[in-house]
């Protein structure tokens, strides 16, 4: 298998999920993504039996991502274990994902409850895979010695050496050149500070640059939004004096934070180019309904930077829409998230930059 290129954080909704099983080989053997486990309506007193369903459900979505490997976070998720049963949110995750034949890994965080770190800890005791580790802007900006002793306290909890831990490096939504160099130094002092940085089996810094929703941008009116995560990345491998420099990573076409209840969306598309995002929306009380997809993607198709068909599948259907139906809001996604995962792909492998 070749070196991890690149590392997308997707939420594990079913446009996102439908987007890993749509991806080109080529892409499929770069990327190990962070998938999210999104929580649907999980209230008492049928919790443990709702999770449980909705655990499943993401899992059986993940049977095309068989014999690859993938990072699996359950942080949205409650993650206490349910009487009589050994595992929490994060263990039944990644057992189940495992079952549909699935490499997975699972991830924590510096400030989990105990039940997260039991479950990884058994997981990789048994089946000797390690783990993940996922630092938040908040757990950057602390010293580097206090990050160091966090670190290595966590590893002797989870019984696990750096060689097995796959260390993320989140700095969130990044918007605006400052936000680009705050984030860009955090990272360098973090990466500085770090005694044993080269025995991390991946080093990644992820940050996110698509806006929250689409309701800055009119109907039928071609928008752009910059790549911020991008230019973050190249700031960092123009840094000579880094030991290491970190794999890339983003969220694709979604933004960091989770939004709330789900919203009705107007047909859309996300099209990722060099260094920003074309977005192009069609109107929610439009007579032609989801019938506008056909015509964004002409408009996107015809545009000077549309990466053309022979990039994948999203790109082959974007240049020839009406061969399939319109689809819906998972459509929109699937098609945005896919092209963005190859695009990003193919500019990391022919450019050195995403």
């Amino acid at each position: 298998m070749p070196d991890v290129l690149y590392v997308p954080i997707l939420k594990g909704r079913q446009g996102e999920l439908a987007a890993l099983a749509a991806i080109q080989p080529l892409t499929r053997q770069a990327i190990l993504p962070v998938l999210e486990i999104v929580p649907g309506a999980v209230e008492e007193p049928e919790r443990a039996s709702q999770l449980r369903t909705l655990i499943s459900r993401t899992a059986k979505r993940l049977e095309t991502w068989a014999g690859s490997r993938l990072l699996l976070d359950a942080a949205f998720l409650p993650p206490e274990a349910a009487p009589g049963d050994e595992f929490g949110a994060l263990g039944n995750s990644v057992i189940a994902a495992i079952d549909q034949g699935v490499d997975a890994t699972p991830v924590v965080h510096l400030d989990d409850d105990p039940q997260v770190y039991r479950d990884a800890a058994t997981l990789h005791g048994e089946l000797h895979r390690g783990v993940a580790l996922r630092l938040s802007t908040e757990d950057l900006d602390e010293d580097s010695e206090d990050i160091e002793d966090a670190l290595t306290e966590l590893l002797d909890t989870l019984h696990v050496e750096r060689g097995e831990v796959d260390l993320i490096l989140d700095l969130g939504a990044v918007n605006g050149d400052l936000s680009v160099r705050a984030g860009a130094r955090l990272v360098v002092d973090v990466l500085r500070g770090l005694s044993t940085v080269d025995e991390w089996r991946n080093v990644i810094v992820v940050g996110g640059a698509f806006p929250s929703d689409l309701s800055a941008y009119e109907a039928w009116t071609l928008g752009e939004a910059p790549r911020y995560d991008a230019t973050l990345y190249d700031y960092l491998r123009q840094r000579r004096r880094l030991r290491r420099i970190p794999t890339f990573g983003d969220y694709a076409v979604t933004h960091p934070i989770l939004s709330g209840l789900p919203y009705r969306s107007a047909p859309h598309l996300r099209y990722c180019v060099a260094d920003r995002w074309l977005v192009l929306k069609g109107r929610l009380n439009d007579p032609r309904g989801h019938d506008q997809f056909f015509e964004i993607c002409e408009r996107i198709a015809a545009h000077p930077d549309f990466a053309g068909a022979a990039l994948g599948n999203a790109d082959a259907r974007i240049a020839n829409p009406r061969r399939k139906g319109p689809g819906n809001a998972s459509t929109w996604r699937e098609v945005s998230t896919t092209h963005h995962l190859d695009f990003v792909v193919r500019r990391i492998t022919t450019l050195g930059e995403p």
